[in-house]
């Protein structure tokens, strides 16, 4: 049995597929407890570090599923298989996750399912997926060790986002969970703070900018 934190468990559960990819696998946690609970048939695990790729092997063969799981020493998609019906790419940030994926943009024709959880720049990850020729088809916000993770699903498809959609996520508003709310309303105090305490220090552009920011996130909250 393979434990996953919460971020990975909730990657996990958005898992609807066939054979995945899992770029960036590291340990091989995921993959391995996607096959355990047959929510794959199939997987590729792909590293490009030698160190990381080395442990991820001898994970999969410590599970006995080297049947159900091939290792993979790669960059990105670059080996991306024809079989392989979605891609996970966790653990990234935004700029690097859509690099991989941008830089192979003529594999992704037959996949059903893209699932990315982006560190950061998570405003270009949505609009440059849509860019792809994907839609967002489900979201969720989890927060693990002090920091917020937004996973994010997207499905081949043409939506019409706004800038809102993009910055905050279409499916994240219209949710509004707990943990989406704090994470705003923390923003909100934190603006508060700089404009507060730090307006001498701060430029009159930048000053615009962040209340222009506390207004936008003050409209979804």
């Amino acid at each position: 049995m393979q434990y996953l934190s919460k971020r990975l468990s909730v990657i996990h559960d958005m898992v609807n597929s066939d054979v995945l990819m899992d770029v960036g696998s590291d340990h091989g946690k995921l993959i391995i407890s996607l096959v355990r609970d047959n929510k794959i048939r199939f997987g590729y695990a792909v590293e490009n570090k030698s160190g990381p790729y080395n442990r991820l092997v001898e994970n999969i063969k410590k599970e006995n599923l080297l049947d159900k799981i091939t290792p993979m020493f790669s960059d990105g998609i670059t080996d991306l298989k024809d079989d392989v019906d979605t891609i996970v790419i966790a653990g990234m940030g935004g700029f690097t996750i859509l690099g991989i994926l941008e830089a192979h943009k003529e594999k992704l024709s037959n996949i059903k399912h893209i699932i990315v959880d982006p560190h950061n720049a998570l405003k270009d990850v949505r609009k440059g997926l849509a860019n792809l020729g994907f839609s967002i088809a489900d979201e969720n916000i989890v927060y693990e060790d002090d920091i917020y993770y937004e996973i994010i699903d997207f499905v081949p498809g043409h939506e019409k986002y706004s800038d809102e959609d993009y910055c905050f996520g279409p499916i994240l508003k219209k949710k509004r969970d707990k943990t989406f709310l704090t994470k705003w309303a923390e923003r909100i105090d934190e603006i508060d703070s700089i404009l507060d305490y730090h307006m001498d220090d701060i430029s009159e552009e930048r000053k615009t900018s962040l209340q222009e920011e506390r207004k936008r996130i003050s409209h979804i909250l």
